[in-house]
């Protein structure tokens, strides 16, 4: 039920050790353009504002149905899809949803929040009207989701730890997907205290056994729930670390990573792409002190997840809009990757 990307990471077409600088239009190295584009998947900005899960999201509501986007704890572009096709995306506590007003100083004051910003008036202004309308769709969501959330609890202890709690929401989440109309839901989460500059082992022990007992628990609840066959998790970076250590005994930002994918119609145990053969400074994929070129895209990785949520052949142009900067060997079946 899981399997491995190798030396993947943003490229805008494939390339060599002669021409990654020319050939690429992400701003390499550094955190804040490589995650950003990441959870984009669109380096040319061809669908700029737009991230690859609202893509995927704009795919399933093209067909008639009902997806939902959520992220947990902070805003992300990856959510974002075409306005008026994918919603405005949820950003949910990992604690829970929290009631609105919960001490209200009237009885009547949701009715009269209501009665303030109802109907439009012919003096209403354009800028009033969507404060209006957004206020109104915000607390009635508010509502749906607290009433929905609160009877939910999983039968798996999950990890309190930040990585924990957050998947534990989106179990939480998944098990109300009947309650709130959702025929798919995309979540995002995100963790942090990867950027071993020093004392990398050391972290990375820490950092794993998060991991492993989180994405366990997670795995534990969506199978004693009966949906593990209908969920699968991407893993995703801003980039890998260098292969030899800085003077910290740690290691510095590079390129082409290692990332994971599970779920329960994943074909696991496998592989999949092309682990560099030289490692060394002379490797041919080796930018020096084990910075590795991908061999592996983004959109290579995504393309087949959008497949086997749904999307047809037709969207996928949509869903990544830089696939014709590859060719077509550069891309990997959704069936050797997923139960379709």
């Amino acid at each position: 039920d899981l399997l491995f990307f190798t030396n993947t990471g943003v490229l805008t077409k494939e390339t060599d050790k002669e021409n990654w600088w020319r050939d690429t239009a992400t701003q390499l190295f550094a955190h804040n353009w490589m995650q950003r584009e990441a959870e984009r998947v669109d380096p040319l900005k061809e669908a700029d504002g737009t991230g690859i899960l609202g893509r995927i999201a704009d795919a399933l509501n093209k067909k008639g149905r009902s997806v939902g986007t959520f992220s947990i704890e902070r805003n992300t572009i990856s959510l974002i899809g075409t306005p008026g096709l994918t919603s405005t995306p949820f950003i949910l506590s990992r604690s829970g949803v929290s009631k609105f007003n919960n001490r209200a100083s009237s009885e009547s004051m949701e009715a009269n929040i209501a009665a303030i910003n109802n109907a439009t008036a012919p003096e209403s202004g354009v800028f009033g009207d969507y404060w209006s309308e957004t206020l109104v769709k915000s607390l009635s969501h508010n509502k749906l989701l607290y009433n929905t959330l609160s009877g939910k609890q999983t039968v798996t202890t999950f990890p309190t730890s930040y990585l924990g709690s957050q998947l534990a929401m989106v179990a939480k989440m998944i098990d109300s997907r009947a309650e709130r109309g959702s025929d798919a839901d995309m979540f995002f989460l995100s963790t942090g205290g990867w950027d071993t500059h020093s004392d990398v082992l050391d972290n990375m022990d820490r950092l794993f056994t998060d991991v492993d007992n989180s994405f366990k628990a997670f795995a534990d609840e969506m199978k004693a729930k009966g949906v593990w066959d209908s969920v699968t998790v991407i893993e995703t970076s801003d980039f890998a670390r260098t292969l030899a250590p800085n003077t910290g005994r740690g290691s510095d930002h590079a390129w082409g990573g290692n990332y994971m994918m599970f779920g329960g119609g994943v074909k696991g145990g496998q592989i999949v792409g092309t682990y560099p053969d030289n490692l060394t400074d002379d490797g041919p994929r080796s930018l020096g002190r084990g910075r590795m070129i991908p061999t592996t895209s983004w959109d290579a990785v995504f393309l087949p997840l959008a497949e086997w949520a749904g999307a047809t052949p037709d969207d996928l142009p949509n869903v990544c809009p830089n696939k014709d900067n590859f060719p077509a060997s550069h891309f990997i079946d959704a069936t050797a990757l997923f139960e379709i």
